[in-house]
């Protein structure tokens, strides 16, 4: 049953590429994660990103490497602790473990954050960019690189929003 509905949702979302390539329609696809990052506004942001983020992620490395540290150590000692220096080990690797497990999810979660936040920024000029090679190559449907199983590198407009984007200012 839910293959049946899958199939049925596809047949649905492929009914308009279907009836463009029928009717003649210009059709073009477009990698908008490879706009993104490798547009000069990406690229600044990335840079801008990376520098905002780094001591956050220094700090969850060293964490990390902490953890690592004190995990091998117990490995290493373990035979040799009573049991409850042994108990008291695992407890601060325990409590180690989870304060960097929850310090990388904080990170994931300003990372994600940030960068949303800086599509968003991007969102109206990227929109011009498409609009404009849209009407200078006359095409009546976009589709996003991710969506298609297939395109023909002659229908990829990705390269042209690139170079329209950059133009902007």
């Amino acid at each position: 049953m839910k293959s049946i509905r899958l199939a049925f949702l596809a047949l649905i979302m492929l009914a308009p590429l279907a009836n463009a390539a029928t009717t003649g329609s210009k059709i073009g696809v477009l990698d908008t994660v490879m706009v993104l990052s490798e547009s000069n506004a990406g690229k600044q942001y990335a840079k801008k990103s990376e520098a905002k983020f780094k001591p956050q992620l220094v700090a969850l490395q060293k964490l990390e490497g902490d953890v690592r540290n004190m995990q091998e150590k117990l490995q290493k000692d373990g035979p040799t602790l009573s049991a409850e220096q042994l108990k008291v080990r695992q407890l601060e690797l325990q409590r180690k473990y989870e304060d960097w497990q929850l310090k990388g999810r904080q990170y994931q979660t300003d990372r994600a954050e940030a960068d949303n936040a800086e599509r968003e920024k991007l969102r109206p000029k990227l929109q011009t960019a498409i609009d404009k090679v849209v009407n200078e190559l006359k095409l009546d449907l976009v589709i996003d690189r991710q969506m298609a199983i297939y395109a023909s590198p002659s229908i990829d407009i990705t390269r042209k929003v690139i170079e329209s984007l950059n133009q902007m200012k």
